[in-house]
């Protein structure tokens, strides 16, 4: 008997510094891209943070600007 693997295509990788899988902000974050996208996210912890893999570039690159603009708002918040 032959074993198969799934393949799937990962557009990319980002790791979220600082976050883990249990903070209510990243818990928001998977609740709005399921409700908007279906499916499944892929994640792990990383060494800094909880990371997660991306099937689509637009995805990504939507995490990854909410991300910043959260940071901003924060650091702006701080001062």
């Amino acid at each position: 008997m032959v074993k198969r693997r799934k393949q799937e295509e990962i557009s990319g990788v980002l790791e979220f510094a600082g976050l883990t899988s249990e903070d209510p902000t990243f818990k928001r974050w998977v609740a709005e891209h399921r409700a908007q996208n279906g499916g499944n996210l892929r994640m792990s912890k990383g060494a800094t943070g909880v990371r997660v893999m991306f099937s689509k570039e637009a995805d990504m690159a939507f995490w990854k600007a909410r991300s910043e603009t959260e940071a901003k708002e924060r650091k702006s918040h701080a001062v």
